[in-house]
Parts: structure tokens; sequence; C-alpha cells
């Protein structure tokens, strides 16, 4: 069974931000977090929901006492250092060594993601906003992004299915289950090809967790052909 459908998905996503899901159980959380978009979505939200916020307020500044008091119960003064281990020689070398770090990340930033750089390949919508989400296609047909003009987020029992009509015609074809219209994701293998002028993607909307069919089954929302 999918967690995404799990009647108790929000409870599952409140044992894992305090930590009480351990072993298997959060380790197969886990693995829904990475295969099921509407779990992410769900995650990030409790997340956004209960995550605190610093402020000013809540600075303390110990007394010194208490700072005395745990360097001794802790034992903290081993792990002081003379001054002449905590500047010149050492602290010159960190900022040599952290700058080339810099530089290779990058170098190897660039490398990886010039080949996925992402072109407008279709603009999706309907006839009062023709322009409600832009779909941009790497060169490889590998990833394909969405960007919602405006926030566009699937309720508690609902998922979007994004869906792709060939250009020769046919049954859709499933591309990916979204808990909101703003994602990025890896288009199914098969599917890329596929991935052309001429054809078109749709938007449904469907229970949590994708369609039970593997067609469409709740209103298409949005549609837009694939130009180039």
């Amino acid at each position: 069974m999918r967690l995404a459908r799990h009647r108790l998905l929000d409870a599952l996503c409140g044992e894992y931000l305090v930590g009480t899901m351990r072993g298997r159980p959060r380790r197969r959380f886990e693995r829904a977090l990475k295969r099921e978009p509407l779990v992410a979505a769900r995650l990030a939200y409790w997340q956004r929901t209960y995550a605190p916020r610093p402020s000013d307020q809540m600075r303390v500044q110990p007394d010194p006492g208490t700072w005395r008091r745990l360097e001794t119960e802790l034992g903290l003064a081993q792990f002081k250092r003379p001054w002449w281990r905590r500047v010149g020689l050492w602290r010159l070398w960190a900022t040599a060594a952290t700058a080339a770090l810099v530089v290779m990340v990058v170098v190897q930033v660039q490398q990886f993601e010039g080949p996925k750089q992402l072109v407008e390949v279709a603009r999706l919508g309907t006839k009062e906003q023709p322009a409600a989400v832009t779909a941009s296609l790497s060169r490889d047909h590998q990833f394909l992004e969405l960007r919602a003009a405006r926030p566009i987020e699937a309720g508690p029992a609902q998922s979007y299915e994004l869906w792709l009509i060939p250009k020769e015609g046919g049954a859709p074809l499933s591309i990916a289950v979204l808990g909101r219209l703003d994602a990025r994701l890896v288009v199914p293998e098969g599917h890329r090809a596929r991935m052309r002028a001429g054809a078109t993607l749709a938007i449904s909307v469907e229970p949590a967790g994708g369609s039970p069919t593997g067609a469409p089954t709740g209103p298409v929302i949005m549609v837009g052909a694939i130009e180039t």
C-alpha cells in the first residue's frame, strides 16, 4: 500500500518529525519521501507549520557561573588550545583549503548542470488563465520542471496527476503524481521519446496517491501542447 493513500499520513509525518518513528517504519517512510511526491509535500507542509522561528526573544545569555559549572562538569578545559594553535599557519591553511574546495565544487556543479539545462516547451492553463503553469524540459528529456504562476496545492485527500497524450494519439500516459504544481521531476524512461512537439500535457485532480485505474478519473484542470 502506498503511504500517500494511508489514512494516517499526517500522523506518520508527525512521528517522523518528532523522531518517534524508528527502525523499519522510518526507513520505509524515507523511501516513500523519494518515490511519492504527495508524502514529501505533506511532510514539507507540517515542517513549515510547526518549525520554530528563531527570534531575539529566544536568545538567552547564561551567567558566568553557569559557564564555569559546565566547563567543570564536562571537562571542557582539556579542549582549550594555546593561541599559537588557533591562529596563524593553521588559519591560513584552512582558508586556502576552503577556497580550493569551493572552486572544485563550482566546477563540478557547472559540469553536472550543463547537460540538464531546461527549455520551456509548453504552457498549461484554462480559457480564463491560459498560462497558469509553464513546463520546461531538459535537452535529454530526462527532467521536467513545472512552475505555477501562483501557489497551487492539492487538498489533503487529493493529488494532481500529470499526463502525457502522445502526438500519435492513444491513452494518456502518467508522468507523475504531485502534491503541488511547482516541481522538478524525472520523466519515466519509457515516455521520454514521446515528449516532443505535437504531444499534449494535461493535469487532472485525482484521489490522494494518484489515479487508481491508471487513467484520468477526475476533472482535467489544465492542458497545454508541447511546442518545441
